[in-house]
């Protein structure tokens, strides 16, 4: 009776495991979703409001739904606005690589948001607005690319993690 309590609890305990990771895979996911969101609120702001960059990262950070994120444009944008001469470039490098450096993307996706400053140095406001969407338009496809794998890598760790919770009870038991 025992042993196939254990043997159950070895499984399961293995089905969790793999849960985890695919949790983590939905996080990432989620993620790429707030930066399509924040690159396409930045876009409209930028084409209705023609208003500097500054100010839209003011504008973003009550405006995004996740509230971190929008902590992070919030202090991007007052330290802009403060007078003291920093280059977008330095104060984005700061600001977002500390929050990147608490999230799941992978290094490719890091760097390309960094890049960002680089990409929307314009001071014509068509071609800035330009730049932000096409940043949103790459962030869209890779969240949908990182959606229709994570579906196959998800059923491959779970039936992987259930198999090998099996195994170990059998080899417990």
């Amino acid at each position: 009776m025992l042993a196939a309590v254990g043997a159950c609890l070895t499984v399961l305990g293995a089905a969790g495991a793999g849960g985890c990771i695919c949790l983590e895979r939905g996080r990432r996911i989620d993620r790429l979703s707030v930066f399509v969101q924040a690159f396409s609120l930045m876009a409209g702001e930028i084409a209705y409001s023609r208003i500097s960059l500054p100010e839209v990262f003011l504008e973003l950070g009550s405006r995004l739904d996740d509230a971190s994120l929008g902590e992070v444009f919030s202090g991007m944008g007052s330290r802009l606005c403060d007078g003291s001469g920093q280059d977008i470039r330095t104060i984005w490098g700061e600001e977002m690589g500390n929050y990147l450096r608490r999230t799941e993307l992978t290094p490719g996706e890091k760097e390309l948001i960094l890049s960002f400053p680089s990409s929307v140095w314009y001071l014509d406001g068509g071609r800035q607005q330009a730049a932000v969407e096409a940043f949103s338009q790459r962030f869209l496809e890779e969240a949908r690319r990182a959606g229709q794998t994570q579906r196959e890598e998800n059923r491959i760790t779970m039936a992987v993690s259930v198999a090998c919770g099996a195994l170990a009870a059998i080899l417990l038991a």
